[in-house]
C-alpha cells in the first residue's frame, strides 16, 4: 500500500516538472559537468560525508522532509525518489508521509522543505525518530549542449541527530546528463547513484545498522563468577553471516565492541565474557551481520550481573576444653562455585589472620593445634570459590583450650620402711592425664628434685626406694631420715598439675647402740663377752667384732641370735690383750652404731723357772731353782734331754728334785725345768742345767 501510494505520488511530480522545465531556456553545458549513463552509472563519485559515530547511535526510525527546491514540486519528486531508494536499502524504517504531513501542517511548515537543523529536531521528536532527512535541489532542469537539451539536477541531502542536531550524513552532487534524457529518468538515476555511495560509505565507517538484517535471537543469559554468558539461536548462515557482541556499563551506553562470532552450521552460539568484577552489572548488545556488511539493530540492552562472593559460611561452631587444640565445625557450602574455606584466628589484643585454607567445598571441621594451655582463641570461616574470591567472615567463636590437668588432692607417706617410703594417692579422673611426677625434697620448702614418673592414670603409688642407675643400683635412703614429697598429675602433652599437698616420711631407725658390753679378764685362751639386750623388738642378730688395737676393731669373729646377749671368743693365745665391739642387726639387715670397745687380756704363761742348778751327790742329783712369782704356781715340770726330744723325768710341788735314774759315769746330763699353774699353763722352759758324772 505505502509502494502504491509513493508511486501515483511519484508520477505526478514527474509530470508536472517536466512540462514545467520544458519551458526554460537550457545554458550551454560543459563536458566534465557530464554524468555518464551508461552500463555503470557510479563512474561519477559525489561528494559523501558519513559522521564517524553514526554507527555508535541508533537510527532505526527516520523521517524524510520535501526537499527545498526553486520548484516545491520538484523539491517533493526528489525527497520521494531519495526516499524510494532508501526503502531499497532496508537501512531505515521510514516515517509514512501521511502521519508527516500531519506533524508538518501542525507545525505550519507546508511541505516546503525544512532545512534548518533546529526546526528539522523539533519535528523529529514530534514523529518520534531518531533522525531526519532534509535536502535542498538547487538546480533541476535542462541545459544546452550544441544543439541538444540535456539534464541537470543539483542536489544536496543530509541526515540530522534529533537529539543533538549533529549531521549523521551528508552527500550532495550536481549532475548534467551527457544525452538528452527526460529528467525524471535522469533524476532516478542521479539518486540510486547517491544513495549507493552512500551506503557504502556508510559501511566502510562503520554505521551499518539495516532494517532488512534479521536481529539476533538471544535464548539465555548466565552470570558467572567474574563473567557472564549469552547464548544466540542463530539464523541460516546465508541470511547472518556473523554476530557481534558489545559491553557497556550503563544501559544507555556507550557500547564498546568485544567479539564477532562467525555463524556455523550450530544449534547454538555461546559467548563468555571474562575477568569482569565480582558482584557488578553490565550491558551487553547483539547485533546481526549480513553479507552485505550490513548489521541488524541492536538487541535491548541484556542486563547481567556477574556472581558475588559466595554466601557467609553459616553455624559455625567452636569446642573448648580440648589439650592445646580447637576444634571447628560449619556447614559446608552446598555453592559448585565454592574451592575451600579459609580459617581466621584472633588471641588477645591482637588482630585476625589467616591461618589455614581448605580446599574442598565439602569441608566441615578443622582441629587447630599446638596451642597454649588454658588460653582463648577467636575463630571466623571464610568461604572462598574457585576464582579466590572470600565471602564476608563468619560470626566469630570463641573456645578456651584445657588448663594444667587437676592437682592430686591428698598423698600418704609411709615411715618406718626400710631405707624407703612407700607413696600414695588420689587419683585424678580426667581421661587426659598420662600419668603422675613424682618429687623429694630435704626440706619441706625445697627444693623438690622429680624422681620419677609413674605411668598411667589410674597409677595411685610409688616406692621411693633411693637413686637407681639403669642396673637397679645406686644410694638407697638414709636411715631414720624424713623425706617430703609432692605430686604431679601430667596430661598427654606433658603439662604438669598444681603440687599436691606435700607429705613426708622418716625411714625406719637402724637398732640403737648396743650398751653395757663387758669382757671378762684373765681368761684362759678366751674372751668372755656380756652386754645388754636392745630394747627393739627385731633384732635378729649381734655381731661381734675383735682387734688387736683400739683403731681395728673390724674383723667380724662370730654373731649369735637376737635373744642371745653373750659371746666367749675362744682359742686364743696367752696373754694377749684384745678389744671388742658389738652391734645389732635386725631382720630387716639394719646395722645398728657399734658398741663402745672393750677390752680384755688372756691369763698369760707362767714366768719360766730361773736359778736352775744340778749338783752330782752320790749316786743321784739333785736339782734346785728358785720359785717362781705367781700365786697360782702349783708345781714344776722337770725335764732331760734326750737324743731328739726332751723327757719329762718328773714333777715337784717345790724348788727341787732329786734324779735318781741311769747314772754312767763320764755322762753329762742336760736339765731344765717348766713351771705350771693351777689353770695347767706351762711357762717356757728354764734355762738349761749341766751335770757330768764323774
Amino acid at each position: 500500500m505505502r509502494c502504491h501510494r509513493w508511486g501515483m505520488f511519484l508520477a505526478i511530480v514527474l509530470f508536472l516538472s517536466i512540462n514545467f522545465f520544458s519551458c526554460a531556456s537550457a545554458p550551454e553545458v560543459a563536458q566534465e559537468e557530464q554524468l555518464t549513463l551508461g552500463s555503470d552509472e557510479r563512474t561519477v563519485k559525489a561528494r559523501i560525508y558519513v559522521n564517524p559515530n553514526a554507527g555508535k547511535r541508533l537510527y532505526q526510525k527516520v523521517a524524510v522532509m520535501p526537499f527545498r527546491a526553486p520548484v516545491e514540486l520538484a523539491g517533493a519528486s526528489m525527497s520521494d525518489l531519495f526516499a524510494t531508494e532508501l526503502l531499497y536499502t532496508h537501512k531505515y524504517e521510514l516515517v509514512e508521509r501521511s502521519q508527516m504531513e500531519q506533524v508538518l501542517g501542525e507545525q505550519a511548515l507546508g511541505l516546503k522543505g525544512v532545512t534548518e537543523s533546529a526546526a528539522a529536531m523539533r519535528v523529529g521528536k514530534l514523529l518520534n525518530v531518531q533522525g531526519v532527512i532534509v535536502g535542498t535541489v538547487p538546480e533541476y532542469g535542462s541545459k544546452a549542449s550544441g544543439k541538444a537539451e540535456l539534464a541537470a539536477i543539483g542536489l544536496n541531502v543530509r541526515m540530522i541527530d534529533v537529539n543533538d542536531g549533529s549531521i549523521v550524513w551528508s552527500v550532495s552532487d550536481t549532475a548534467i546528463s551527457d544525452r538528452p534524457i527526460s529528467l525524471s529518468a535522469f533524476a532516478n538515476r542521479m539518486v540510486r547513484n547517491l544513495v549507493g555511495q552512500l551506503l557504502q560509505e556508510m559501511i566502510r565507517v562503520g554505521d551499518t545498522q539495516g532494517m532488512n538484517v534479521s536481529p539476533p535471537v538471544v535464548v539465555n543469559t548466565q552470570a558467572r563468577i567474574r563473567g557472564a554468558v549469552i547464548e544466540i539461536q542463530p539464523d541460516s548462515p546465508q541470511a547472518v553471516k556473523s554476530y557481534k557482541i558489545s559491553r557497556s556499563r550503563t544501559a544507555k551506553g556507550p557500547y564498546q565492541e568485544l567479539a564477532t562470532l562467525e555463524n556455523k552450521e550450530s544449534r547454538l552460539i555461546q559467548y563468555e565474557d571474562k575477568d569482569l568484577l565480582d558482584a557488578e552489572t553490565y550491558y551487553y548488545r547483539v547485533q546481526a551481520a549480513a553479507k552485505s556488511g550490513l548489521t541488524s539493530f541492536p538487541t535491548d540492552p541484556l542486563k547481567i550481573t556477574t556472581v558475588g562472593p559466595p554466601a557467609t559460611v553459616s553455624g559455625v561452631a567452636a569446642t573448648s576444653g580440648l589439650i592445646r587444640k580447637v576444634v571447628l565445625n560449619w556447614r559446608p557450602n552446598l555453592d559448585p562455585n565454592v574451592q575451600g574455606y579459609a580459617i581466621q584466628r584472633k588471641s588477645g589484643r591482637g588482630g585476625w589472620e589467616k591461618i589455614k585454607t581448605l580446599n574442598g567445598q565439602d569441608q566441615g571441621a578443622y582441629t587447630d593445634e599446638s596451642l597454649e594451655d588454658a588460653a582463648t582463641y577467636a575463630y571466623r570461616v571464610v568461604t572462598v570459590n574457585i576464582v579466590g574470591t572470600e565471602s564476608a567472615p563468619s560470626a566469630a567463636v570463641t573456645a578456651t583450650t584445657k588448663g594444667a590437668p587437676s592437682p592430686v588432692r591428698k598423698l600418704d607417706a609411709e615411715s618406718k620402711q626400710v631405707r624407703k617410703v612407700p607413696l600414695t594417692w588420689t587419683t585424678v579422673n580426667e581421661p587426659e592425664v598420662k600419668g603422675y611426677a613424682v618429687f623429694r625434697a630435704a626440706r619441706n620448702a625445697g627444693p623438690f628434685e622429680k624422681i620419677a614418673f609413674v605411668e598411667g592414670r589410674e597409677a595411685n603409688q610409688y616406692v621411693d626406694g633411693g637413686k637407681k642407675d639403669f642396673w637397679g643400683e645406686g644410694s638407697p635412703l638414709a636411715d631414720e631420715t624424713r623425706y617430703f614429697y609432692k605430686v604431679q598429675s601430667v596430661n598427654v602433652v606433658d603439662v604438669h598439675s598444681s603440687d599436691s599437698p606435700v607429705a613426708s616420711a622418716v625411714t625406719k631407725p637402724v637398732p640403737t647402740r648396743v650398751t653395757g658390753l663387758r669382757a671378762v679378764q684373765g681368761e684362759v685362751k678366751q674372751v668372755s663377752l656380756q652386754w645388754s639386750p636392745n630394747l627393739e623388738k627385731d633384732i635378729a642378730r649381734y655381731e661381734i667384732f675383735r682387734g688387736g688395737d683400739p683403731s681395728s676393731t673390724n674383723k667380724k669373729v662370730q654373731e649369735v641370735p637376737g635373744n642371745v646377749h653373750q659371746f666367749s671368743d675362744q682359742g686364743l693365745e696367752d696373754g694377749m690383750k684384745y678389744y671388742y665391739r658389738v652391734r645389732a642387726v635386725d631382720r630387716d639387715g639394719l646395722e645398728g652404731q657399734y658398741s663402745e670397745t672393750v677390752s680384755s687380756a688372756t691369763k698369760p704363761l707362767p714366768m719360766k723357772p730361773t736359778g736352775i742348778r744340778g749338783v752330782f751327790e752320790g749316786n743321784q742329783i739333785r736339782l734346785s731353782w728358785k720359785p717362781n712369782g705367781e700365786k697360782d704356781i702349783v708345781k714344776y715340770v722337770i725335764g732331760l734331754k734326750g737324743f731328739f726330744t726332751w723327757d719329762r723325768i718328773g714333777e715337784s710341788a717345790g724348788t727341787d728334785y732329786i734324779y735318781r735314774g741311769e747314772i754312767k759315769k763320764g755322762k753329762t746330763l742336760i736339765f731344765r725345768v717348766i713351771a705350771v699353774d693351777q689353770t695347767s699353763l706351762e711357762s717356757e722352759p728354764s734355762d738349761e742345767t749341766s751335770v757330768l758324772i764323774p
